[in-house]
């Protein structure tokens, strides 16, 4: 079977759309049809693609071992792995969390955000008792169901590690059959898995009484995953609906919260304050910025990165890796092409770096070592092919594992000044004005013939008309402040033949006849 080369891929995908695209569209002004072929060949509807690096965690120690230093139970290590090793972030978030501390956690998507909580709500469980709750000890709240089933399915995995564990969980949502919420309303969970919704209905509906029937003693955390979910009218009611859990408690619960994307920009000391504040004002509670656990990352890259145009030539130039971990991280330009899309330094720390594209690597890649462009091209897709190719090796993540975002644009329209055919000024973004004596009018096109008509409102006031653009994404029905219609330009020929394929309401009737409107 062959391998995926991602790039030809795109290509592929970005030249299917182009087809597409290309094929209904049919425009009779030479100088227009010029205008739109010159912003399409430029990628306006399919930027370059942007390219980012999965930053390699950190690692820290294994369960196994930490249940040798006495941090969790030998219980907890069995049922989630001996042999698990933890990243640092996650071993960060457990010790706040078997401390009995409220966190936040805002890694990266992939980074085991969940484990973190659900490590040290299992060994309090184990701890202090299985057998001495009579209602949830902890609930799990989720924005959609995909994320509860996921969740749900990764319990059940670990759970083959330690079949006879007495730490039960359970999914509660409006998916499960009346006979599953029954049975788990007759012997409720340790571990509770829901939605915001249900977790309403759990707080106001009688028949939901018996998960929190005895929350005063048993319920002791609340999780709220992916935070940055909850915005605006929504973000309060479940923020409420967070301090009304913790009011049927009648007291403050350990709160954890989970969020890839709650916080951008800013050093990583102002990042973590605002996602305390963010959390704290969330929950009603006062979580430091200091629980606020982020990544730390490290070099995947074993080679040192090439200093100088000459080291960094001679490394453009080398042969390409075999597809195997440990040759693409020994490649003499792992290491560049990981700070070029991965990683950059704050304050003496490795953070993520932003997305950027592929061919502003490649520009930046000639002008420091003097290769040419096109060689630097092909060196630098033919170690990330490797990288995305390659067999992994150990549990310390892929060498160079990458992600390429290609934006595909539906496009907006063509957008065109009110003057003579040979004068007017095209826009591809719609403006209200090309300059400040000009308006822009948004432009339809004849599927047949490919005549450009102005989309326009005729307004009259003070004794005359104007006419003023109507928006492509209205209607063709007036929004009362005008008469909503199509202008074109006079030109030779434009009404010669049959109107037999014009819609009946584009005709009125007049003295001297029928004629189009």
């Amino acid at each position: 079977m062959d391998k995926l080369n991602v790039f030809q891929l795109r290509e592929a995908v970005v030249g299917e759309y182009r087809d597409y695209v290309q094929s209904f569209i049919k425009i009779a002004d030479p100088h227009m049809q010029s205008f739109v072929d010159e912003k399409l060949g430029d990628g306006e509807l399919w930027p370059p693609a942007a390219l980012q690096l999965n930053p390699a965690f950190k690692m820290d120690a294994t369960l196994g071992e930490m249940a040798e230093e006495g941090a969790v139970t030998r219980e907890t290590a069995r049922f989630f792995g001996e042999s698990l090793r933890l990243y640092r972030h996650q071993r960060e978030a457990i010790d706040i969390g078997l401390r009995g501390e409220s966190f936040v956690v805002t890694t990266g998507t992939g980074s085991g955000k969940s484990l973190a909580y659900l490590v040290p709500i299992y060994d309090a469980i184990i701890r202090e008792g299985a057998g001495k709750f009579a209602s949830a000890r902890a609930m799990l709240v989720y924005p959609m169901n995909a994320l509860i089933n996921s969740q749900r399915n990764a319990l059940e995995e670990f759970r083959l590690n330690a079949p006879d564990s007495p730490v039960r969980f359970a999914r509660y949502t409006g998916q499960d059959r009346v006979e599953a919420r029954n049975e788990i309303l007759r012997n409720p969970p340790h571990i509770l898995l829901t939605n915001f919704m249900m977790a309403e209905y759990i707080l106001t509906r009688p028949a939901e009484v018996p998960l929190l029937k005895t929350a005063t003693r048993d319920l002791r955390t609340l999780v709220m995953d992916e935070l940055h979910y909850y915005r605006g009218r929504q973000g309060a009611d479940v923020a409420m609906l967070s301090r009304r859990i913790q009011e049927k408690a009648g007291r403050d619960l350990q709160v954890i919260a989970t969020s890839a994307t709650m916080v951008a920009g800013g050093s990583r000391a102002e990042r973590n304050e605002t996602a305390a504040e963010v959390a704290s004002k969330f929950f009603g509670l006062t979580i430091p910025p200091e629980r606020v656990v982020d990544e730390t990352l490290r070099r995947s890259a074993t080679a040192p990165k090439p200093i100088g145009a000459d080291a960094l030539r001679a490394a453009v130039e080398s042969p390409p890796p075999a597809e195997s971990e440990s040759a693409v991280r020994s490649h003499p330009l792992a290491a560049w092409a990981e700070d070029a899309f991965g990683l950059e330094e704050e304050n003496g720390r490795l953070v993520r770096r932003a997305p950027r594209t592929f061919d502003d690597a490649v520009r930046e890649l000639a002008n420091e070592s003097g290769a040419p462009s096109g060689r630097c091209e092909k060196s630098l897709s033919a170690v990330l092919r490797a990288a995305a190719n390659a067999e992994t090796e150990d549990a310390s993540g892929r060498a160079l594992a990458f992600r390429l975002h290609q934006w595909l644009s539906s496009g907006d329209s063509v957008y065109a000044t009110l003057e003579p055919a040979g004068k007017r000024t095209f826009r591809m973004v719609g403006q209200f004005k090309a300059d400040e004596s000009r308006l822009l009018f948004p432009i339809a096109f004849c599927r047949e013939c490919g005549q450009d008509y102005y989309l326009v409102s005729r307004v009259a006031g003070g004794g005359t008309e104007r006419l003023l653009p109507r928006s492509p994404m209205r209607g063709g029905d007036s929004d009362g402040n005008g008469a909503d219609g199509f202008f074109c330009l006079k030109s030779d020929g434009l009404w010669s033949g049959e109107y037999a394929d014009l819609p009946d309401f584009w005709f009125e009737e007049r003295k001297s006849g029928v004629r189009v409107k």
